[in-house]
């Protein structure tokens, strides 16, 4: 553990380091007052001894959670700038509602103002503060619940999964084996350390090898995704993970890599959202001239429920990917073709960890599938964490059922969208994420990974019908001329590659679509909002009328 540090690097070139000796030193304090102030019955279920954390500061956010944890409570990782994006304040009034926390531990003051929130707001300095305090012993800490881990809310609200010591522990064991950890790592993220990919991988993993982590401001990456690259150079990073419209951006928005040397990276882990094929080879061919080895992504498949990871790509394979028969695909059956023409690309998400048991079923007769056919993915292993019902099995192992779809094709796993976002029209299956990829690229004009397809319905239609509400760049200044335009290109480009025809398009404002923690979007929302009217188009196409 000599070499475990945690770096948060400032824009203006400063940087701030918590070392696991002073780790080590703080959480025993912070802990012991935690206890003093909150002191919860001994005898109190996991569920009366939630801490949210809503704290900023990175390096003040890993004393506060280990804290909360050698305490004997159960930490509540939520959105650490609720008041500077109106989803992440949702999010957090949502968990608070949902999880009615013992206390609310922050670095914000002015947290404390929470309107219906009647529970004990403190601030990780003035736990620090406190001097000579005991902690008593948390003899419960290795059978319990280690944290509870909010899910994105792709499909509905965030719903709560407790993670128990052992699936926590499990999952670092065999990213360890997946990922080559080591001391000698160095890993740069800046994924927000509330969702389940930053805190796995920028906290609890270098603790686990006594690594290297640099934490970035996702704030300050999304403003300027220049600097994750300027930060793995900086620290020569071996390691990163990022959600897919991480690296669209940097391939999109950075356009001088000579400054950059990436040479050293041997793992770009790409996951929390869809993984793009084309997405990889944009960031490849951008980065390659600064070193960087297509070798070192690492597509891979995971959820809350299984503490992150289920399937990833082995140490020095590149990832691959697939053109398979589109109609044929629909209807259940994956049929490799030569020519993209009349086909759709899918990417590997790799082999299951180990340990890891993962089926995929007929959702309705629950019977396991054979290769090339598509069905649901069901999962089972060490670090994850049973369907509540215990109904859902793998070889009489209780398991998870994920809701996403998918297949096998020589032994890697694909996935192609999630059971609720299929919809049928005449007959055949469409996910929405196949119909986005082929929207999304009608036009330049329209954001990348920004483009919504989902059954919507009117009170003047006999049925629902398909809806594309897509975000275009400039688009206040967008004139009637090139909104149809665009919308022109979204209209031929799914008749095209899918046989489908939009009832409705949206062409809306940047940052208009709501969106969960690591860029997926909210499908359901936008549904929401298109039957409720209450999204604002720059312009509106309606079949019969615009």
């Amino acid at each position: 553990m000599e070499r475990l540090r945690y770096v948060h690097p400032h824009t203006n070139g400063s940087t701030r380091e918590l070392t696991g000796a002073h780790l080590s030193q703080l959480v025993p304090v912070a802990g012991a007052c935690l206890q003093r102030l909150v002191e919860p019955p001994e005898d109190a279920p996991d569920e009366d001894r939630l801490v949210c954390l809503v704290i900023r500061d990175p390096l003040r956010f890993i004393t506060g959670f280990f804290a909360v944890i050698q305490a004997g409570m159960v930490p509540v990782p939520a959105p650490s700038r609720p008041y500077a994006h109106r989803g992440h304040h949702q999010r957090l009034l949502s968990i608070l509602t949902a999880s009615n926390p013992a206390a609310l531990l922050t670095d914000e003051p002015e947290m404390s103002a929470i309107p219906f929130f009647d529970r004990p707001v403190l601030l990780v300095d003035a736990l620090l503060g406190e001097q000579g305090r005991t902690l008593l012993p948390a003899d419960h800490v290795e059978r319990s619940t280690a944290y509870v881990q909010y899910t994105s809310g792709s499909i509905a609200a965030p719903k709560p999964v407790a993670l128990r010591h052992e699936h926590v522990l499990a999952q670092l064991a065999q990213a360890a084996e997946a990922y080559e950890d080591s001391s000698d790592n160095v890993s740069v993220n800046w994924v927000p350390l509330y969702h389940d990919m930053g805190l796995v991988t920028s906290v609890l993993r270098p603790l686990w090898s006594g690594h290297v982590s640099v934490l970035l401001d996702p704030f300050d990456f999304v403003k300027d995704p220049a600097l994750w690259p300027q930060a793995m150079t900086r620290w020569r990073a071996t390691h990163t993970s990022a959600p897919d419209f991480g690296y669209a951006l940097c391939a999109r928005k950075v356009s001088d890599v000579r400054p950059f040397d990436l040479s050293p990276l041997r793992v770009a882990r790409s996951a929390g959202e869809p993984v793009r094929g084309s997405t990889m080879r944009a960031f490849t061919d951008r980065f390659q001239p600064a070193g960087f080895d297509r070798r070192a992504f690492k597509p891979s498949y995971g959820l809350a429920e299984a503490t992150l990871t289920v399937t990833t790509c082995r140490p020095g394979e590149s990832f691959r990917t697939l053109w398979v028969s589109a109609e044929r695909l629909r209807q259940g059956h994956v049929v490799p073709v030569q020519s993209t023409e009349g086909a759709t690309e899918v990417t590997s998400c790799g082999r299951p960890l180990q340990g890891t048991r993962v089926e995929v079923i007929d959702p309705d007769t629950g019977r396991p599938l054979a290769a090339d056919r598509v069905g649901e993915i069901w999962i089972a292993g060490p670090q994850v964490r049973p369907s509540a019902d215990g109904a859902h099995e793998i070889d009489r192992t209780p398991g998870h059922r994920t809701g996403d779809m998918g297949f096998w094709h020589e032994s890697e796993l694909y996935l192609i969208g999630r059971a609720k976002e299929r919809f049928q029209v005449a007959g055949q299956n469409f996910y929405s994420v196949e119909l986005e990829v082929a929207a999304g690229a009608a036009h330049p004009r329209l954001r990348a990974g920004r483009t919504a397809v989902f059954l919507g319905r009117l009170e003047q239609w006999p049925s629902p019908a398909p809806v594309v509400m897509a975000e275009c760049s400039d688009a206040d200044e967008l004139d009637e001329h090139t909104g149809a335009e665009i919308v022109r290109s979204i209209i031929a480009a799914l008749g095209h590659d899918a046989g489908i025809s939009a009832h409705c398009v949206l062409l809306v404002l940047a940052g208009t679509l709501p969106v969960t923690t690591s860029g997926k979007i909210q499908r359901e929302r936008c549904r929401v909002m298109f039957e409720d009217n209450t999204v604002k188009p720059v312009y509106r196409y309606q079949r019969g009328h615009h």
